[in-house]
């Protein structure tokens, strides 16, 4: 049996390196790796904007929304890291989760380019590796997260979403208390109408739900004041965010679900991304620049950056809401 290092070091090797590279400058996808080395390439490996340091969801979303076309694979890892941020902005363990789910994603999908679904052959492995997962998805993101015994060991984004307690209930509801902020604004945001939107206001509308309205499925649908006030302070960067998500509807789920069920794919819903940011942005300039809370501005434009803030109407509510909301708003509706 030869040694390793002779095997690396023949001819014959050298043979199959040449092969690969002409079959990727023929048949692989073109990229501009340029772009990836503005400063130093390394801080842009995709691993190493999931893992290392503090998460910046400023540059992955800056990156997710440029048109450029990097190597495949590239932005499917951003999405997915970029997603267990928004619901999980302290869990590096949910990033990584995610990140290694969309790894595997990308992998079998080279697989059936490749034409694994018949009978396996050298020439489908290269093809499926070099050309459709691609060199660098091999060096910056599948080793990157230890290769195929990670995939293995780690555990699924589902095992650690089960153990966030309340956290879906949690940004629903926080949601939700922007939509009735939404409804306010859009009523009683005009010239001559002192209104300040505030999350005060917004749980008044809940607690006049829950306490009024003893039929309402209140407890099924939202979580305790405390549990809302503790993801508003810690994550205010998220909400606009969140929010947006929550009113677009792919097929029959809001983007928010699809998020939610750690399922954000850069290939599946890029086509939303400008919109989902633009109507971010509305959000805080239509709402949270009225409130008395000028770091909830700040940390969410910081997060989205500047750029077009595009309009859309605030959900319907139920009958009961509505009822809570013109109590709660009273004052103002008489205006």
């Amino acid at each position: 049996m030869a040694e390793i290092r002779e095997v690396l070091e023949s001819k014959e090797m050298a043979d199959v390196i040449k092969a690969i590279d002409a079959l990727k400058r023929k048949y692989g996808a073109q990229y501009d790796r340029g772009q990836l080395q503005q400063n130093d390439a390394e801080h842009l490996w995709p691993m190493a904007l999931t893992r290392i340091g503090k998460y910046k969801p400023d540059v992955v979303l800056k990156l997710l929304l440029d048109d450029h076309e990097y190597y495949p694979g590239y932005k499917a890892i951003l999405a997915a890291g970029f997603g267990g941020w928004l619901i999980a902005p302290h869990s590096k363990e949910i990033r990584e989760a995610l990140v290694a789910q969309a790894a595997v994603m990308h992998m079998d999908k080279a697989e059936i380019l490749a034409g694994f679904d018949t009978p396996f052959t050298v020439e489908k492995d290269i093809a499926a590796r070099y050309l459709f997962t691609g060199t660098e998805f091999l060096v910056e993101v599948y080793d990157c997260l230890g290769g195929y015994r990670a995939f293995g060991e780690a555990p699924s984004f589902d095992e650690l979403w089960d153990a966030f307690d309340s956290v879906e209930k949690t940004i629903n509801t926080a949601a939700r208390a922007i939509a009735y902020l939404h409804h306010a604004a859009d009523r009683f945001g005009k010239p001559g109408i002192p209104f300040v939107p505030s999350l005060n206001k917004a749980v008044l509308v809940l607690d006049q739900l829950k306490d009024k309205n003893p039929s309402y499925p209140y407890k099924e649908k939202f979580v305790s004041r405390s549990l809302l006030h503790e993801r508003w302070s810690q994550n205010k960067q998220t909400l606009a965010l969140l929010y947006a998500a929550s009113s677009i509807r792919i097929n029959r789920k809001t983007l928010l679900q699809i998020i939610l069920e750690g399922l954000l794919s850069y290939d599946d819903h890029k086509d939303y991304l400008q919109m989902w940011v633009s109507r971010a942005r509305y959000v805080s300039s239509h709402i949270f620049e009225r409130m008395n809370d000028p770091e909830l501005g700040t940390k969410t434009l910081r997060i989205l950056g500047e750029g077009k803030a595009v309009s859309f109407p605030p959900p319907k509510l139920d009958d009961e809401e509505l009822k809570s909301f013109s109590t709660i708003f009273r004052n103002f509706i008489k205006r």
